[in-house]
This record gives structure tokens, C-alpha cells and sequence, in this order.
């Protein structure tokens, strides 16, 4: 079976949800935190819980608003033989078109589901129904063994749970139904046997002084009384759990417990079952995850059942295939989920290169390794400047940072705008063929910083430099690439300076070059050599422009990077 829809409307974090499931068996479910994933497979869980009833409360709805019920609906497809009989759920199945719609029958061309409700009015009293959508018919109730026979299994922090033979869990569906149950009962015989056989003077003296003061106050004439073993106190099959020898596995670390645990559902699932893996990543170093990740998603692949999976890990996106990706967002108490669509050019590469991005509330794309080191060095100093005036840094607002690739930098933004993430994209402007990609981003709504007509960014900044400026410009050139090299490069542009000349944009002043001319021809050997065109070079850019800020804030790059501090932290203008 495989969930093919879910809605869920005033329901903790979530004032409405409605996200139709791609037909896939593994889904991972990724955004940043408080997007309301968990709250998400916590819907799924609880209409298909097996208890028979659940306790809820007024924190349960969303805002704690009991004047609208919560409720929660799963359209199941899918379905085996054994789910279509009229037993289970033959007589009230609906049909799923082609389309999307729910319909009342399952008519040709149209998928057999049945729709699953659990609502929860200000009472707090729980009623699961089977639904049939557009009915005025009383609907049927969906009792706890028809649940069950759904199989529902969920591996979130309680871990420790599939490791005991308690109720319901998978050890349990693992045991011949007598099997834990007499287990149990030989204990507690052992356990009384062994207090009766043993020696214990203390005990039995204490025993021996309650028996002589129940005789002296008139109560019973005991002639036996001794320490022996509450039978109640293994009665309980959740006193079974699994030992690694001696030791009880509940004592080995979380990933060792995690996998296990899945280890254990997996082998108590039937095939059909649905199985819920929040944070799929807790407790694993990343060569175990990635494991984990191909087995979860080959079982499922390769059933009749579903695995969906939350996970923060950047490399289980970078481990996955688009297709398998929904992308969470919240705003307003409107959850929405997006797959990315495995047809978007560069959305494979986009995910795999930054990773971090879909984990995020913002993404600045850089165009390439200038543009990112510049970025990163500016948040970093920014940061240190909200910190100082007790202000979120870009991480706690939720601000990622991508490398566009190059020429791929306007497909990458576009591809996280229509993922839902507000996306900026920071791109030089030497190059009229990146137009039409631009002009697509924006019209997909990426908010656009480009430098001035015809300006590369070396051309940028050097263009609002003084000669002193310049100086130190080359001066950062000679620490990375070596003094002559940097020297030759900006002098073969320069027809009045004789070779090799000096590294002083001084004298080639008094050479009879206008200042604009060492301009143009700094940041043309710039580009032509890539001084900077690493990362780090980029930040050490970065650098030089925040130190250098006061040719900077009046002119256009200052106001291209006004916008983009107030991109990131949401004010309205930046100085320093």
C-alpha cells in the first residue's frame, strides 16, 4: 500500500495542510527546522495508530484553538488483495483519478483508495471513520484491528521501544503470539524460586519481626512468613528486551539502537506496511547514514510498501535523487510540500552542489567562487556586528549560501525559488548571454543583484578605486599570485609603461595613463589570471571591500550590497 494523499487542518503547527504523495515508495521530506516534517509523519501515525485510544490535549490544536477540530485524513491506494476484501475495506472504497480528484467510486481509469479520517473535537475524544468523499452517508468507524491491519511502523527518538517484546511493538509481531507471554511467567516462577532458595538472614529477620508483631496485636498466627518475589512485577512482557550477551542493548549508543531498531521493523513488516523514519540521520556518522539510506530505500523500492523519511543531514540530500525529495515550507499555519521535479534541468546538480540550501529559509546563489568567498566573508563580518547589537546571525535566520557554477547560476536560483525558498542571486554583468537566464529567474521571482552594465566583478570594484585603492588591490594580488606575475599582467595592458615597469599605479599615473584607464586594465588582468577566483581569494576580495568601504557605500556596488545585508537579515539598509 502507499499513502497517496494527506490533509491535516488545526493540528499543532499546522492550521492546513494538503500534500498528494508522488507515486513512489521512498520519500524524504526535507526543510528547515520548525516546517513541520515531524508534525507531518506524526498525522500519518496517529490515523493509523492501533491503540484504541489516544490521548490528546488542548496543545494538540493548532494555536490551542479547540473551537475547530483537528482532523486528519489519509488517502490510502494501493491496496492487496487482503485490504480490498469486503471484511476490511472492499465496501467503502473511493477512487483517486488521474487527475487528482477524490471521487465517491472507484470508476474505470480511477485508482481504488479508501480515505482515512481521525477527528478530535474540543472534548478531546478521539473517532477514526472511514470516509467516502461527497457522501452524506453516516460514515463507518475505523476500528483499532482494522488499523493494525494497515501496519503502521515508526522509528523517531523513542527508539527503545522495538527493542522490548512490549504491546505492539515489532519484537512483539517477531514472536509466536505465546511466545514472549510464556517467557514472562517461567521468569517470574525463576524469580520466586530464586528468594525462596536463597539465604537471606536480613530479609527473613525483618519477616520474623513483622510475623511476632502481627500476632501481638491480634492479627493473623502466620507460621511461614518470608521475603518472596512479587509476581507482578514481571508480568509485563515490555521486561523482555534484547541483550548483546550479557548487556542490554538499551545501554549501546543511538546509532547502534536506531539501526537496530529499523533492523527489527524491518524484519516485522509485511509487504505493504508503512514505515516512518523521523531524522533518519541521529546517531550516524555519514558513512552509516548513506548506508542506511540505500537499504531503507532499496526495501522500499523493491515492496508493496512505503518508507518516508525526515531528515537536516546535507549529505543524505546530496545521497538521494531529486525525484526522491519533497521540500517542506510553513508560513502562516500553511504547511506545503514540493517534490523536486527530477525533470528540472540542474535540479540534480543544484541539490548535489549545495546540499545545505534545501535545508534552509533563504539561499544566496553566487555566480562562482569570487561571488561566494566575497559573500561568506560578508556574513561573517555582518554577523560579528549582529551579535554586537544582539541581533539573529544569517545562520539563526536561516540564510544558506550556493555556488552557482558558473554560467549555471541563474538555472540553480530559479530551481530553489520554485522549491518554495526565498532565493537571491549575485551575478556580474560582462556577459549579455546569461541574460535570458536572468530575466527567467526573475520572472520566477529570485530577487537579482548584478553589477553595473558591462562590469565583470574585478571591473566593479576596481571602478570606484583611487589610486591609493589600487595600490592595495594589487598588493592583495601579489600576496596570492606572486609580485611579478601580477605586475607583468596589468603592465601588458598598459601601452605607455615599459616592461617590466614597477607595481605602482603611481607611476604609471605619471606615465600618462588616466586613472580610469588603470582601472579597466587592473581588473582585466585580474580576470584574465584569476587572482581571484577561488573561494578563499574571494573572501580575502571580501575583505578588501569592507576595509576599503568608505570609496564603496556612496557608489553602486555599496548599494548592491546594501540589498543583499538586507536580503539576509532583513533591515532596510546597511553602513558601516
Amino acid at each position: 500500500m502507499q499513502i497517496r494523499r494527506v490533509i491535516a487542518r488545526n493540528f499543532r503547527g499546522i492550521r492546513h495542510a494538503d500534500w498528494s504523495l508522488p507515486r513512489q515508495r521512498f520519500v524524504c521530506l526535507v526543510g528547515p527546522g520548525d516546517s513541520t516534517k515531524t508534525t507531518l509523519l506524526d498525522a500519518i501515525a496517529l490515523v493509523l495508530s492501533p491503540r484504541w485510544a489516544v490521548q490528546f490535549t488542548d496543545a494538540d490544536f493548532h494555536r490551542c484553538d479547540v473551537s475547530q477540530p483537528i482532523v486528519l485524513q489519509l488517502l490510502i491506494g494501493d491496496l492487496d488483495d487482503t485490504l480490498l476484501a469486503d471484511s476490511a475495506f472492499g465496501l467503502d472504497l473511493c477512487g483517486l483519478a488521474e487527475s487528482g480528484q477524490l471521487l465517491h467510486d472507484p470508476v474505470d481509469g480511477a485508482e481504488e483508495c479508501v480515505l482515512l479520517q481521525l477527528r478530535v473535537d474540543e472534548d478531546l475524544e478521539a473517532e477514526w471513520t472511514v470516509m467516502r468523499p461527497g457522501s452524506t452517508e453516516t460514515t463507518q468507524p475505523l476500528t483499532a484491528s482494522k488499523r493494525k491491519a494497515l501496519g503502521l511502523f515508526r522509528i523517531d527518538e523513542r527508539v527503545d521501544t522495538h527493542l522490548r517484546w512490549g504491546r505492539g511493538s515489532a519484537l512483539t509481531r517477531l514472536t509466536e503470539t505465546s511466545g514472549a507471554s510464556q517467557a514472562v511467567t517461567l521468569a517470574g516462577r525463576a524469580a520466586r524460586n530464586a528468594v525462596f532458595d536463597a539465604s537471606h538472614t536480613a530479609l527473613q529477620a525483618a519477616a520474623d519481626t513483622v510475623a511476632l508483631a502481627a500476632s501481638n496485636i491480634g492479627g493473623a498466627a502466620y507460621t511461614g512468613l518470608r521475603p518472596g518475589w512479587d509476581p507482578l512485577a514481571v508480568a509485563s512482557t515490555g521486561a523482555l528486551l534484547l541483550h548483546e550477551g550479557a548487556v542490554p542493548l538499551t545501554h549501546a549508543g543511538l546509532g547502534t539502537r536506531r539501526l537496530t531498531s529499523i533492523a527489527v521493523q524491518e524484519g516485522a513488516a509485511l509487504n505493504g506496511h508503512v514505515m516512518l523514519v523521523d531524522e533518519i540521520e541521529q546517531g550516524l556518522e555519514p558513512h552509516r547514514l548513506l548506508h542506511v539510506l540505500h537499504r531503507v530505500k532499496q526495501r522500499a523500492t523493491g515492496s508493496r510498501g512505503q518508507v518516508i523519511v525526515t531528515t537536516h543531514s546535507p549529505s543524505a540530500v546530496q545521497a538521494l535523487e531529486t525525484a526522491d525529495i519533497c521540500v517542506v515550507r510553513s508560513a502562516a499555519g500553511e504547511t506545503t510540500v514540493r517534490q523536486v521535479p527530477d525533470v528540472v534541468h540542474d535540479a540534480q546538480s543544484s541539490l548535489r552542489a549545495c546540499p545545505s540550501a534545501v535545508l534552509a529559509r533563504k539561499v544566496i546563489v553566487g555566480e562562482g567562487k569570487t561571488e561566494v568567498g566575497m559573500v561568506r566573508h560578508f556574513m561573517r563580518a555582518w554577523d560579528t556586528e549582529q551579535i554586537d547589537a544582539d541581533q539573529p546571525t544569517h545562520a539563526a535566520l536561516g540564510v544558506a549560501l550556493a555556488d552557482g557554477g558558473g554560467k549555471t547560476a541563474p538555472v540553480r536560483a530559479k530551481v530553489f525559488q520554485d522549491l518554495g525558498f526565498s532565493t537571491l542571486l549575485l551575478v556580474d554583468n560582462d556577459d549579455p548571454n546569461f541574460d535570458a537566464d536572468i530575466a527567467t529567474a526573475t520572472h520566477a521571482g529570485v530577487a537579482v543583484i548584478r553589477w553595473q552594465a558591462g562590469h565583470s566583478t574585478e571591473a566593479e570594484i576596481t571602478s570606484a578605486l583611487d589610486i591609493d585603492g589600487l595600490s592595495d588591490l594589487l598588493q592583495l594580488a601579489a600576496e596570492l599570485s606572486g609580485e611579478d606575475p601580477v605586475r607583468d599582467a596589468v603592465v601588458a595592458k598598459l601601452d605607455r609603461v615599459p616592461a617590466p615597469g614597477q607595481l605602482s599605479p603611481a607611476s604609471w599615473l605619471e606615465a600618462g595613463h588616466a586613472l580610469p584607464e588603470l582601472q579597466r586594465a587592473v581588473a582585466a588582468a585580474a580576470g584574465k589570471k584569476a587572482w581571484f577566483k577561488r573561494e578563499d581569494p574571494g573572501e580575502r576580495l571580501g575583505a578588501f571591500v569592507l576595509d576599503h568601504w568608505d570609496q564603496f557605500k556612496g557608489v553602486a556596488l555599496g548599494h548592491r550590497l546594501a540589498d543583499l545585508h538586507s536580503f539576509i537579515y532583513g533591515d532596510s539598509h546597511y553602513s558601516q
